[in-house]
């Protein structure tokens, strides 16, 4: 009983000491050091939503103003982007990168909840177009133009107190 005690001490003893003197190192040291970002993105600033110009209902058909509503209309026929979401009738996405380039071009990366349940994640640009239109690419589609229907009227508004 004696004799398992004193290896028992003796164990206990090493593991404390091994962990101290192991190549030296300090605190920190096993660290993986990784850039703040990535070379690409570097000097550019991510947003979180889409910008005003892109903000709204769109429509294909300016008939088609206003749309009973954007999940019940035809597939490819609707739009609507509000902040950082963006809801087409077999979709509804969210942000999660944005960046505004020239002449008003925003590119967004975005992540879906289709209609059947699966997830996607898509990179969408749009594009203002005259006063009313919006020229919105998905991916490596082809452009598309949208017309402005509505804007979209915040259910709660921030009032001034």
């Amino acid at each position: 009983m004696r004799f398992n005690l004193i290896w028992q001490g003796v164990l206990l003893a090493a593991l404390l000491v091994l962990p101290s003197t192991a190549g030296f190192a300090a605190k920190g040291d096993l660290k993986v050091q990784v850039p703040r970002s990535a070379p690409l993105l570097q000097g550019r600033t991510l947003e979180l939503r889409f910008a005003d110009f892109a903000q709204g209902i769109w429509v294909r058909d300016p008939g088609d103003c206003p749309p009973p509503s954007i999940d019940r209309s035809a597939p490819g026929s609707a739009l609507a982007i509000y902040r950082g979401l963006w809801e087409m009738p077999d979709r509804i996405c969210q942000v999660y990168g944005a960046e505004l380039g020239g002449r008003d071009t925003q590119r967004a990366a975005i992540n879906c909840l289709l209609n059947n349940g699966a997830e996607s994640i898509e990179l969408v640009t749009v594009q203002p177009r005259g006063t009313g239109g919006l020229m919105v690419q998905e991916g490596e589609r082809p452009p598309v133009h949208f017309r402005f229907c509505e804007k979209i009227t915040p259910v709660l508004k921030a009032t001034d107190d």
